[in-house]
């Protein structure tokens, strides 16, 4: 690098955190290192290794024990002011990792509110008048930023109607409004979108460098949008273990990988059929309607299916009427459960039976924030214990409580909490009643089964004290597939779980997963955008577009008429093209 030429010099930072618990945990250690002006930094590592800390010390919303920051007139350190850090925010756009943020208004006021905030200082404050000069100009330009990153159809819905990519990239839109920024940081910025939207974003971040000349530090998992956009790579583990040419550095981290387990075969006989499902949303602000359309598939026992597809086709809205957590206007969804078949279609005792035995990871994983790991596998297994649907019945008698409504309450326990919350508000139900049907199980009888399956998901029992805001990401989702293995499920359900672990994890994680296949014939249904892990993982895939099942088959084939398919090319996940 010339002299001059760096825009951020980081030397000798050092961050840790204190656990509620007692102790501290090592995130960064003694790092050091330049950022060109223009430049992009990709940042590698594994799941845990400081690439999040190191983004949000470098925003400045994160407090550091040792070392200094200097971005252009302005030196941070452990001892500046408050202003010095509202200075490097002031310095930065961010992009958070699995954290949107965003407004209750539409797509568009959502860009617009950003836009605004740079003349007004204020993302709350009201926008101009809609007859007005000043709201015509900044809605042109939010309906630029949004063509540019491949949303202006959507410009004028609801943002919380939008998908996990869709939600990213409205943030990516976002924080490309502030073009003025220098420093632009990206934490996983792609990690639920589709091939297309991946590629989508890779070429609006290079525009960004090239026509705004911003600098850009972009943490990834994904070797292949690293390889597309860094100038440098770094391998961070808490220390900075190389830093240099990104084919030569990611080929390094990635010689780590663990050999992939083979897959076992899925047994005879059928588990689930489903049969001509139909489910129509209809949203009077939209002035459309989303359908899905007569989907009708079988999966046998100890089967892996993956569903692939753009993103907002129907994906999560058929795992969710799947797993029960809504029921469609048609159609049928059969299980074949301790030698009965049973349609949880139908609120009843016996659908609830089916139900304990399922398991599901949901997109946002929405772990309730202040909660230890502890608390959360008791309250787990009281929900979905060997013993939980006939405590229910008994505790519902007692209620006076209707085989139906029991069931209904049942279902709530498997949506994000979030979505629990307003869904019992709009019932005019308090939680106490969930709490009094499923009561937390007993930690004696939890301690026996939570303890291997956290070593399974490569977790140590440090982590059962601990609270979720105190573990990494990647430590968050293989927490939560700990939590729904501990019930071993017959079935479990997995949305986009994996895009924020490293591929080392990844492949742990994955083999795993084969291994609970093998061991425990355990089912399991996988919608992901990540390519490669479906082919390494899957039985067979489906493809979905606009509603509909278009492809069945063997993985390798469904993934190539994906990737196909225009505007949806893009770089395999380990491999790809690149400097």
């Amino acid at each position: 690098m010339e002299p001059g030429g760096a825009l951020l010099s980081v030397r000798g930072l050092c961050k840790s955190y204190s656990l509620e618990g007692g102790g501290r945990v090592e995130a960064l250690e003694d790092l050091s290192f330049d950022l060109g002006r223009g430049e992009i930094l990709g940042v590698i590592g594994r799941s845990g290794g400081g690439k999040s800390t190191l983004i949000r010390v470098l925003r400045g919303s994160l407090p550091f024990e040792k070392g200094e920051i200097r971005m252009g007139e302005i030196t941070v350190t452990p001892s500046s002011p408050p202003e010095a850090f509202s200075r490097l925010r002031e310095l930065t756009a961010l992009h958070l990792q699995r954290s949107f943020g965003l407004w209750e208004g539409t797509v568009l006021e959502n860009v617009m509110r950003r836009l605004n905030a740079l003349e007004t200082g204020d993302e709350a404050a009201p926008l101009p008048p809609e007859d007005s000069e000043d709201f015509q100009r900044l809605q042109g330009k939010g309906r630029e930023l949004l063509e540019r990153v491949g949303l202006l159809h959507k410009a004028g819905h609801p943002a919380f109607t939008l998908s996990g990519g869709e939600k990213q990239r409205l943030v990516l839109a976002r924080q490309l409004a502030l073009g003025e920024k220098p420093l632009l940081l990206l934490d996983e910025p792609v990690t639920m979108t589709c091939p297309a939207t991946k590629k989508q974003a890779v070429d609006e971040i290079r525009r960004a460098r090239e026509k705004l000349g911003v600098s850009v530090v972009v943490a990834s998992h994904l070797p292949s949008l690293l390889l597309a956009l860094s100038d440098r790579v770094m391998w961070l583990e808490r220390r900075i273990l190389a830093v240099g040419p990104p084919r030569e550095v990611i080929s390094r981290f990635l010689s780590q990988l663990e050999p992939p387990l083979p897959l076992s075969p899925p047994r005879r006989r059928t588990l689930l059929k489903v049969r001509n499902l139909r489910k129509k949303y209809h949203a009077e602000v939209l002035r459309e309607t989303f359908e899905l359309r007569g989907v009708s598939f079988d999966v046998r026992e100890g089967e892996i299916l993956s569903i692939v597809g753009p993103s907002g086709v129907g994906k999560t809205v058929l795992l969710r009427l799947l797993s029960g957590l809504e029921l469609p206007d048609e159609g049928e969804v059969l299980y074949r459960m301790g030698g009965r078949t049973v349609d949880i279609t139908r609120l009843s005792y016996r659908a609830m039976e089916v139900r304990r035995r399922i398991g599901r990871l949901h997109q946002e994983l929405d772990l309730p924030y202040h909660a230890t790991v502890k608390e959360l596998a008791m309250s787990r297994m009281g929900v979905k214990g060997e013993r939980a649907v006939a405590r229910a019945r008994l505790k519902a008698r007692e209620l006076g409580l209707r085989e139906e409504v029991v069931d209904a309450l049942y279902r709530l326990t498997d949506y994000p909490e979030k979505e629990a919350e307003a869904r019992l508000r709009e019932l005019g139900l308090g939680e106490n009643l969930v709490e009094e049907l499923f009561p937390v199980a007993p930690w004696k009888a939890v301690s026996r089964v939570v303890k291997p399956t956290l070593r399974l998901c490569r977790l140590g029992e440090e982590v059962l004290e601990r609270k979720t805001f105190e573990l990494s990401w990647g430590e968050r989702i293989r927490l939560a597939i700990a939590l729904e293995l501990l019930f071993r499920p017959s079935l479990l359900f997995l949305d986009e779980p994996f895009g924020d672990l490293d591929p080392l994890t990844l492949r742990g994680v994955t083999n795993v997963l084969k291994l609970l296949n093998r061991e425990m014939g355990l089912t399991m249904i996988v919608v992901s955008h990540h390519l490669d892990f479906v082919r390494e993982i899957s039985h067979r895939a489906l493809l979905m577009l606009d509603g509909r099942l278009v492809k069945e088959g063997d993985p390798e084939e469904v993934v190539r008429s994906f990737r196909e398919m225009p505007g949806a090319e893009f770089l395999s996940e380990l491999g790809g093209e690149g400097k």
